[in-house]
């Protein structure tokens, strides 16, 4: 990889994680209020459901993510230890070709679609107003990273190839 790639890809990696522990943090405080303002003070506040499921999809996508930046996604290993190296090779740029076609076409392209149309409609969540939008946004965010991150993979993969 070459210097300028391999510092974005850092960047990226830096913001991920940054960004997944922001979420779950801010989840902990959410969830923490919303059982105390009920359980202990007698008033459950009306936004916290909401803002936690929120945070909730942004940590599931986010950390997917992350996951397969990492390599640590579940997968199917029934093959590849049936197969020589070159065979393995093969396999895993196949693997990688297939996560980013699926992402550019479901999160990218559908969630983006997603996005809009609710943006159009000026869809918002039912305590807080929010456009659903924003909620939504992280479907095409997640599926370029991934795409983005797919991308780096396989070429790396060629350039081991190419050694």
């Amino acid at each position: 990889m070459t210097s300028a790639v391999e510092r974005v890809t850092s960047g990226l990696d830096s913001l991920v994680r940054f960004l997944v522990a922001a979420c779950m943090g801010l989840m902990v405080l959410v969830v923490s209020w919303q059982v105390l303002s009920r359980y202990i003070l007698g008033d459950p506040a009306a936004w916290t459901e909401e803002v936690a499921l929120t945070l909730l999809i942004w940590v599931g996508l986010l950390g997917g993510v992350y996951a397969y930046r990492e390599k640590a996604h579940l997968g199917l290993d029934l093959l590849e230890h049936r197969l020589g190296p070159l065979g393995k090779h093969r396999i895993h740029m196949f693997s990688d070709l297939c996560c980013g076609v699926f992402a550019l076409a479901v999160l990218v392209v559908g969630g983006g679609a997603l996005v809009q149309l609710t943006y159009q409609l000026e869809q918002t969540t039912a305590a807080l107003g929010v456009p659903m939008a924003y909620v939504y946004a992280v479907l095409p965010l997640s599926g370029l990273l991934i795409v983005y991150y797919s991308i780096v993979s396989l070429f790396t993969k060629s350039q081991e190839a190419d050694v």
